[in-house]
């Protein structure tokens, strides 16, 4: 199979192939054997960069043999703006997710007992919960999410305190 792409279109895989390789390797400190054939790949496409006129965004480190987005693409690249946009979108998500699950383990008296609801009545009490972490942190961000340090049952426990 051939497939034959414009040098714009090139320009946006590059894009494209930041995102991915930022998804699969942002946050490991060791290498992950399951990226190696993604990784295989974006080193075939990063190699056809001096033929596509792009070869100042693209670096070849000729000792290794492998290449790499050069400091150029990162400055203007606009993978990062949809890069901090998911991230961003993310963490909102998950904090307010991961907050109602442990809330409604509480309120439901154990994880087991919130496993065991029928769907309408768990989600019922998912959905009250996380209209209230939802509401909070669009109006206030983190700014009123604090650590709190008790002796006894509640040690450690994060909380949002109201007015």
């Amino acid at each position: 199979m051939k497939i034959d792409i414009t040098k714009e279109e090139y320009r946006s895989l590059l894009d494209i192939l930041s995102m991915a390789d930022w998804l699969m390797h942002a946050h490991k400190t060791e290498q992950d054997r399951r990226t190696a054939p993604y990784d295989k790949l974006m080193q075939k496409l990063y190699s056809l960069a001096k033929d596509m006129g792009y070869e100042e965004l693209v670096e070849h480190d000729p000792l290794e043999g492998d290449y790499y987005l050069a400091r150029r693409f990162e400055e203007n690249s606009q993978s990062w703006i949809f890069i901090d946009e998911f991230t961003d979108s993310s963490f909102w998500d998950e904090l307010s997710h991961r907050l109602t699950e442990r809330d409604a383990a509480r309120k439901a008296g154990g994880e087991e007992k919130l496993k065991s609801m029928n769907r309408e009545e768990r989600t019922a009490l998912e959905s009250q919960i996380q209209e209230r972490y939802d509401d909070e942190f669009f109006e206030n961000g983190i700014d009123r999410l604090e650590v709190v340090e008790h002796f006894g049952l509640n040690a450690g426990r994060a909380t949002i305190t109201h007015d």
